[in-house]
């Protein structure tokens, strides 16, 4: 796993600003102005990849109560459920209703399987992503939102440019299928 600091290091000389770098080494207390302006790009751009590109999945068990699992019971904020499975792994009918999961079939225990926001972070947590979601990808995205939010549009447009080819090169984003127009000979 990947840690906050590390990528908001990484946006800080990614943009050139040693000096952000240097203080979150030497950081003992709470952050600064604009170490908590990376932070909350981190959380912007961390949410952004989950909610877009590369949905965070969770797989949890519980007893429904009168044909109900309610949201709050869940470990994470659920944003879509993919499937509802029995104790036994058969597919099981369900509704997504505003409070609730509504379970068809009558059952002691289901396995549901959904995708989730991530919760934000502070500077010492540990990022929902790993594996195809690099370090490196993620401070593309800080460093765009940071120039962003300091009014630096063009170098904002040039770091959003380098995040979504970096998502497209960890093939996070698919070009369009098209199929060719048919010829007659």
């Amino acid at each position: 796993m990947m840690k906050v600091k590390e990528v908001i290091k990484l946006a800080a000389e990614n943009l050139g600003r040693q000096d952000l770098s240097d203080e979150i080494d030497a950081l003992e207390d709470e952050p600064k102005e604009e170490l908590k302006s990376l932070v909350r790009c981190f959380n912007l751009v961390e949410n952004e990849v989950a909610l877009d590109y590369f949905p965070l999945k969770k797989e949890e068990s519980f007893v429904p109560v009168s044909g109900y699992v309610s949201y709050t019971d869940f470990t994470s904020s659920p944003i879509d459920v993919h499937k509802v499975t029995d104790g036994n792994g058969n597919p099981v009918d369900f509704d997504i209703c505003p409070a609730n999961l509504r379970v068809h079939a009558p059952c002691k225990e289901v396995k549901v399987t959904y995708s989730y926001a991530p919760v934000q972070k502070t500077l010492e947590d540990e990022s929902d992503f790993s594996g195809r979601i690099s370090a490196r990808l993620l401070s593309f995205g800080v460093a765009g939102e940071f120039c962003l939010t300091a009014s630096r549009f063009a170098e904002a447009a040039a770091w959003e440019r380098r995040f979504l080819d970096a998502l497209k090169a960890a093939n996070l984003i698919r070009r369009k299928l098209c199929m060719r127009s048919r010829r007659w000979l």
